[in-house]
């Protein structure tokens, strides 16, 4: 993964991040590729398929990442209460 797409998975993922918590709604499919299309134009990447596909698969496994982390947590404290 070159250094722009990885620049666009960083976007993204704040970008998502930011309207997860302001919307309180998991975006719809035409939104993620809206936040895609916002940070290869920061990155200033235009981006190939494959290149398209590597970063939206970067960006789904950061995500089951962040969910498994907070799911781990979640658990730790209800064992806590």
């Amino acid at each position: 993964m070159i250094e722009a797409e990885k620049d666009v998975v960083d976007h993204m993922l704040s970008s998502l991040t930011t309207s997860v918590l302001q919307n309180r709604i998991t975006p719809s499919d035409e939104q993620v590729m809206h936040h895609f299309g916002l940070a290869c134009e920061r990155a200033g990447l235009i981006a190939t398929e494959e290149a398209a596909i590597r970063i939206l698969k970067r960006v789904s496994r950061e995500i089951n990442k962040a969910k498994s982390m907070l799911e781990f947590i979640g658990h730790g404290m209800d064992r806590l209460q």
